[in-house]
């Protein structure tokens, strides 16, 4: 069985025993292959004790924080076309003014 498969089906207090288990493994390890395997270990069962406590707290969590809504509403000014040729038209010479100088 795929060891990520055992853990993710422990309990919480299942998981520190594991983890207490593994630990006490790895320090009586000596070859490094071994360590190496045991280290993976130590942190899928870590990973996987935090997502457990993750998952606890989420269920505990059974209140919504309301933050509210939000309203907008758009004003679009009409513009006639008079009104926007002279805004484009007083913008360029403006800008040919300032180059001239």
């Amino acid at each position: 069985m795929d060891y990520y498969v055992k853990v993710s089906n422990l309990s919480e207090d299942e998981l520190l025993v594991e983890i207490e288990r593994i630990n006490k493994m790895l320090f009586k390890a000596n070859n490094s292959s071994t360590r190496s395997q045991l280290q993976d270990m130590l942190r899928t069962a870590e990973a996987a004790y935090q997502e457990a406590m993750f998952i606890r707290r989420v269920k505990n969590e059974d209140t919504v924080i309301e933050i509210g809504s939000i309203e907008s509403s758009v004003k679009e000014p009409d513009y006639t076309k008079k009104e926007l040729l002279d805004v484009i038209v007083t913008g360029y010479t403006k800008g040919l003014r300032n180059e001239s100088n």
